[in-house]
């Protein structure tokens, strides 16, 4: 009997799943809890032949899909996506519209799970645009000013009359960047980290660093007697309508939640998490699915966050292209994030009528950046 590729691919996992139960099973028997956790630990890799199984996912097909000119946009938009093996979720709109919503490959290989249009997402540096929105609405309500020197606010912080608030929301700071630690750290111990480290330039250099981040949160906090986190929940996420995002690891319990990998040698490894979420306040313990990112982006245009001057602002671009959060480029603004292997775009036409925001949960070493560029360019092939 003639057996496919597909079929032995599929004894095989079959098999290598019996095995991984029996031994699951032993180390509970003799090891305890603790020897099977560390066994399934060790063991959470899928090559990337198995992932090549999945209909949505084959290499061999991706690398020869032939996009018809005459198709829908929302063909156009899917095959590019599997074009470029894309495995997470994706929200593409056009003229205000959404024409996809979908997810894309695994979502966790131990469970099958694959991605869907709820499945959420470690957002990483994409967080700055959101704290970046709070530090306006507080200069709106008269709290600050972007244009006031940090001391006014941190008296010890070294070079804090010179350093501007701006400079923060920037990353022209000169902050050279605390080392991380992995342990739990409260927001007020990380500043005393950045202010006892010091600075190694005088403001108005581009130099990209979480740090910078890191103090407005903490800015935030102080001035609004709240969390980061209820300032957020209660000043934005509420009024974007995002009801899926959250901050912290609640993340590690959420139902929806998309498991990151690496790809190594051909193999997939899963994410260890050593780092607690609370050393990247204000810079990176962010999650959310894509429609949620675009409903911070609809809610910032429409005014229902800051006012348009804020946002003028926020988008004006400074050193390294950057504003307040995004960057500018030629055709669209874009704020991203990678970390713990996931990468996230999210970004919206200078019209602010298109977007493409891409979530993955498989880092290749690579740029999603041309991905987000060929479909930008297929939508303007449209109009």
């Amino acid at each position: 009997m003639h057996v496919s590729r597909t079929q032995m691919a599929q004894n095989k996992r079959k098999k290598r799943r019996l095995a991984t139960i029996l031994i699951v099973i032993a180390c509970f028997l003799l090891g305890g809890v603790g020897s099977a956790f560390i066994f399934m630990q060790a063991h959470s890799k899928v090559t990337a032949n198995e992932i090549n199984m999945n209909d949505e996912s084959t290499a061999s097909v991706k690398a020869n899909i032939i996009i018809d000119p005459n198709a829908s946009l929302k063909t156009k938009v899917d095959l590019i996506l599997k074009k470029h093996q894309f495995n997470g979720t994706a929200y593409v709109v056009q003229n205000n519209k959404p024409i996809i919503n979908q997810g894309y490959g695994i979502a966790n290989k131990m469970t099958g799970e694959k991605n869907t249009s709820q499945s959420v997402f470690l957002i990483g540096s994409m967080q700055k645009a959101v704290v970046a929105t709070a530090i306006m609405q507080l200069q709106e309500k008269g709290m600050l000013s972007v244009e006031d020197p940090i001391a006014k606010y941190f008296p010890i912080f070294p070079n804090g009359q010179n350093i501007k608030i701006k400079n923060f929301l920037g990353h022209t700071s000169g902050l050279p960047g605390r080392k991380k630690g992995n342990e739990i750290i409260t927001s007020a111990q990380i500043l005393a980290e950045i202010e006892a480290t010091g600075i190694k330039r005088q403001p108005g250099t581009w130099d990209y660093q979480d740090d910078n981040y890191a103090v407005m949160g903490r800015l935030v906090e102080v001035l609004s007697g709240q969390t980061l986190a209820t300032y957020l929940a209660e000043n934005i996420f509420k009024p974007a309508g995002m009801q899926k995002t959250g901050v912290g690891d609640s993340f590690f319990t959420n139902p929806h939640m998309s498991v990151s990998y690496k790809l190594t040698d051909d193999t997939l490894i899963k994410t260890s998490f050593l780092q607690d979420t609370s050393q990247l306040f204000g810079a990176g313990n962010m999650y959310m699915p894509p429609k949620d990112i675009y409903l911070f982006n609809k809610a910032l245009m429409d005014g229902r966050l800051i006012k348009q001057a804020s946002l003028t602002r926020m988008l004006q671009a400074g050193a390294g292209n950057y504003g307040f959060g995004f960057y500018d480029r030629p055709n669209f603004y874009i704020s991203r994030g990678v970390g713990y292997n996931y990468e996230t775009i999210n970004s919206f036409s200078k019209d602010r009528k298109d977007a493409v925001i891409v979530f993955s949960n498989i880092r290749y070493e690579r740029d999603d950046g041309a991905l987000v560029k060929e479909i930008y360019n297929a939508m303007q092939s449209e109009k």
